[in-house]
């Protein structure tokens, strides 16, 4: 490669793409790194940022299944210690029909020694047109408490998926 004059910042654009035997040279630094910022390391499974998505995944608990309404408040998920939690995920009303009435409760503690601090309360009545209920991400530190009540109507079942994340 030709030798192109240094001052005023060395040579244009157009002067370097007019060679066809360009090349870089000089090359300093890590050599190569992945989407995370990090080296091989990462594929052999040492790597910090690794480590903790690890953490993370493994940390994420899925709660899935069906609850046979009984009229009383039943629990769908629950946390209850002195981690970071979030939780979020679907309730299903397909089963609902005319006259059937749901009850859902989301409630949280406040303190470590502290009640359940009601939160939101939602009721749905009838066959819904939209029966997938998304429950949005909540979080708590000292604990979190999701749940449904069916008081009217013929009791049904209810399916649900719900995701709970510690945060490390």
């Amino acid at each position: 490669m030709p030798d192109f004059p240094r001052t005023g910042g060395g040579a244009t654009a157009a002067e370097v793409w007019a060679f066809a035997t360009r090349q870089l040279t000089g090359i300093t630094g890590t050599p190569r790194t992945d989407l995370l910022g990090e080296d091989a390391t990462f594929e052999a499974g040492s790597a910090t940022r690794k480590a903790k998505i690890d953490a993370l995944l493994a940390a994420a608990t899925e709660t899935e299944g069906t609850l046979t309404a009984d009229g009383t408040e039943q629990q769908l998920i629950a946390t209850s210690d002195n981690k970071m939690h979030s939780i979020e995920g679907d309730i299903d009303f397909t089963n609902m029909a005319g006259g059937d009435t749901v009850v859902i409760r989301l409630y949280f503690k406040l303190k470590v020694a502290g009640g359940w601090v009601k939160y939101g309360e939602e009721t749905y009545t009838g066959a819904q047109s939209l029966p997938d209920l998304h429950i949005t991400t909540k979080a708590a530190k000292y604990g979190i408490r999701l749940t449904l009540q069916q008081t009217g109507g013929v009791f049904r079942n209810f399916d649900y998926i719900l995701e709970k994340l510690i945060r490390t």
